[in-house]
């Protein structure tokens, strides 16, 4: 049984991005990094420059930002622009972000 078990993890395809801290990857995860241009807390809408164009993410307070290490950095909200970040996402009514991890700049306290 264990035998299968390790075989079946091995044959599974590798993700065609980092995987994320916390955020289960389904089908329907993607992934993009970029420049955060800004971040609403009104509508909870955080604006980032990818390679692809402007992309606003469904960013709540719940979304959980992670610095380079892996550790826990607070809310979106704690964003400042300029930031460069990679953003785990999914697409459900617009792009909902799942995880977030800053990659260079200081976060704001």
């Amino acid at each position: 049984m264990t035998a299968l078990l390790v075989a079946l993890l091995l044959a599974a395809p590798p993700l065609p991005f980092p995987a994320p801290r916390l955020a289960q990857v389904t089908d329907r995860t993607k992934f993009d990094p970029g420049t955060v241009l800004g971040y609403d807390a009104a509508k909870a809408e955080l604006r980032v420059q990818c390679a692809a164009g402007i992309m606003t993410f469904k960013a709540g307070p719940d979304v959980q930002l992670f610095d380079g290490a892996g550790l826990p950095l607070g809310p979106p909200s704690r964003l400042a622009a300029g930031q460069r970040i990679r953003v785990w996402y999914v697409v459900d009514g617009g792009a909902r972000a799942l995880e977030i991890a800053v990659e260079q700049g200081a976060i704001a306290p």
